[in-house]
C-alpha cells in the first residue's frame, strides 16, 4: 500500500469516530505499527488537517476535511441500498423521502460501474409496522434532535390512559412497532413507550435537563444490560 493510500484511509478513519480514538485502535484497523500511525498523523497535520490530541484518550479529527472521492466496493453499495431500501418502508414520510434523496445522490456520485450495480442489486428488505401516526413520529424525532419534553396521553397493555411528560432520547425500530425511550417525570424512571399506544402528543419548548448522550448510556445499562419487563 502507498504512504498517500494510507493518509487517505486514516483521514476516512478518523472521520468515522466522534470522540477520540487512541494509536492503538487505530493502528489494528489499518493494520499498520503504532509507530506508522503517529508519524502519519504527524504528516497530515503538516498539510493542514486539524487533528487534536488528548492525553489518555487519542486523536480526533476537528473539522470536516475534504477528501477525494471515494469508490463503494459491491459489499459496501449493498449494504447502504439494502438500509435505504428498509427506510421505504417505515411510517415516516421525512425518512422515506430522505432515503430516496440519499440513492438519488449516490447514483450521481457513484463511478459507472458501481452505479450499474446500484441499479441492478436485487436485494430488498421487507417490514410490516403497526400503523402510528406518521407526523407523531416525525416530531418525536425532532424533539429527540432538539432535546425538548414531550406532553402524551399513553395507553399500557390494559388500555389504561395515563398523561406523561417525558425526556426522548432514542427511537428503536423493532420488527413490527416503533418504541421510544424516554425518562418518564410521572414514574421518575426510564420508560419504553409504544409510538402505537400514544394517544395524544404535544412537542414542549422546555430543553429537558441532560443530554440525550448521558440518557442513553444510563438507559443502556439500566434497561438493556439489565433486562427488564413491561412496567409502564
Amino acid at each position: 500500500m502507498s504512504r498517500s493510500i494510507r493518509l487517505l484511509n486514516l483521514l476516512q478513519l478518523l472521520r468515522e469516530y466522534r470522540y477520540p480514538v487512541t494509536a492503538q485502535v487505530l493502528a489494528e484497523r489499518l493494520q499498520i505499527s503504532q509507530r506508522s500511525i503517529y508519524r502519519d498523523i504527524e504528516s497530515l497535520r503538516a498539510q493542514g488537517v486539524n487533528i487534536e490530541a488528548a492525553a489518555g484518550l487519542g486523536f480526533q479529527l476537528k473539522e470536516n476535511f475534504l477528501l477525494p472521492p471515494m469508490t463503494l466496493n459491491e459489499t459496501e453499495i449493498e449494504a447502504i441500498f439494502l438500509a435505504l431500501n428498509w427506510l421505504n418502508d417505515i411510517p415516516d414520510q421525512a425518512l422515506k423521502s430522505a432515503s430516496t434523496s440519499v440513492l438519488a445522490k449516490l447514483n450521481a456520485v457513484l463511478p459507472e460501474h458501481c452505479q450499474h450495480l446500484l441499479q441492478q442489486t436485487t436485494l430488498r428488505a421487507f417490514s410490516i409496522w403497526l400503523p402510528v401516526d406518521e407526523q407523531w413520529v416525525e416530531q418525536i424525532r425532532l424533539a429527540i434532535r432538539q432535546q425538548v419534553k414531550i406532553s402524551m396521553n399513553y395507553a399500557d397493555e390494559q388500555q389504561r390512559i395515563s398523561a406523561r411528560t417525558v425526556w426522548p432520547f432514542a427511537l428503536g425500530y423493532f420488527n413490527d412497532k416503533i418504541v421510544l425511550a424516554a425518562w418518564c417525570e410521572l414514574r421518575n424512571d426510564f420508560r419504553n413507550f409504544r409510538i402505537d399506544r400514544i394517544q395524544q402528543l404535544t412537542l414542549s419548548q422546555d430543553v429537558y435537563p441532560q443530554f440525550k448522550q448521558q440518557l442513553f448510556q444510563q438507559w443502556w445499562i439500566k434497561e438493556v444490560c439489565h433486562s427488564t419487563t413491561d412496567k409502564n
